[in-house]
């Protein structure tokens, strides 16, 4: 149920060191023929530019609140000698939330990409800016898959058979970003992988300990 193996470990440092390449080729290569595609497209028709012109940014407001419920949550049935895997699910968002929060503002002024709105605007703004922290430089790397993903991957651990839903609503919040053209694909393929790390950190400084225990 816990999975914090070495082995996860080392496929994602393996997974790690494939996306590296990868990425460079995605900011090199395709993150601009698909966000102009999205722009040419997508954006040619006026309904999906007036729905998706000016969406809240909803994300600090689910971390709080997943957070706060599940802290609740949590100590609610802990206190009551209730400690199954929803209970545990509860302890590991308590961490995880603002963790992945943290993560993805520190990550985003570290890289101060240019997201790819200002972009169209700005063609000249393209590229990554390090710690100078810019206005309009914090697409990189996507925020809400960076969170969202670690959350639905902290309920996968413990609900396995809900991994295929998990792993679609992935999914479908990437594309969604990327039609919506508030990130680059790269933006959102890192992001993703790195929701996957944090989960897995924290979920080794959770629940390591419960392996190596005596019965």
């Amino acid at each position: 149920m816990t999975d914090v193996t070495d082995a996860t470990s080392r496929r994602l440092a393996v997974i790690g060191a494939l996306l590296l390449p990868f990425t460079a080729v995605c900011v090199l290569y395709l993150d601009i023929p698909v966000a102009v595609f999205v722009r040419d497209y997508l954006y040619a028709n006026r309904h999906w530019l007036r729905a998706t012109s000016d969406l809240p940014d909803l994300l600090l407001g689910v971390v709080i609140a997943a957070t706060a419920v599940s802290c609740f949550f949590y100590l609610f049935r802990s206190e009551r000698g209730i400690l199954d895997r929803a209970t545990l699910l509860a302890k590991e968002i308590v961490w995880l939330a603002p963790a992945s929060y943290l993560a993805k503002a520190l990550l985003k002024m570290a890289f101060g990409r240019s997201n790819t709105r200002h972009w169209l605007s700005e063609p000249g703004a393209y590229g990554f800016h390090w710690f100078q922290m810019k206005e309009h430089c914090e697409g990189f790397p996507s925020g809400h898959m960076l969170v969202i993903v670690a959350l639905l991957a902290a309920g996968w651990r413990f609900y396995p058979e809900a991994r295929p839903l998990g792993i679609m609503l992935s999914v479908l919040l990437g594309i969604a970003l990327i039609a919506t053209n508030y990130h680059f694909f790269s933006d959102v393929v890192v992001g993703a992988y790195l929701a996957i790390v944090v989960e897995l950190v924290i979920a080794r400084l959770l629940f390591c300990r419960r392996h190596s225990s005596p019965n």
